[in-house]
């Protein structure tokens, strides 16, 4: 089971591990590649094409995405569309609130995917 244990600005810590940004898929903790997606879209501050994918697979009734401290972290319409054809539930909300609207899907028993971003 993914336990989000911490939230600091530019750090979380699940299961024992610490991580800059990640996403959690199912029970995956994968790192984003922050600097990759600087190079091609100019910030950290957008969904990658391939995150987009990610949160996506595996059938989750909930997106969770930790928009960062400021909610500066932008999700694209096109993929709200995406989400909402697929009946997904997106949730958006800032990172210093992850942990408890993470645990309570986790304890209703949703599926979650999620993305947090822990900077600006």
């Amino acid at each position: 089971m993914v336990k989000i244990e911490k939230i600091a600005w530019g750090k979380v810590r699940i299961n024992g591990q610490d991580f800059w940004q990640v996403l959690l898929i199912g029970k995956e903790m994968i790192p984003r590649k922050v600097e990759k997606i600087k190079q091609i879209y100019g910030t950290d501050h957008v969904v990658a094409d391939w995150e987009q994918k990610l949160l996506l697979s595996e059938n989750p009734e909930v997106i969770l995405i930790a928009s960062g401290w400021n909610g500066v972290l932008k999700v694209e319409e096109n993929f709200k569309k995406r989400i909402e054809k697929r009946g997904i539930e997106l949730k958006i909300v800032l990172t210093p609130r992850i942990m408890e609207e993470y645990q309570q899907l986790i304890n209703q028993g949703k599926k979650v995917n999620c993305l947090i971003h822990t900077t600006c």
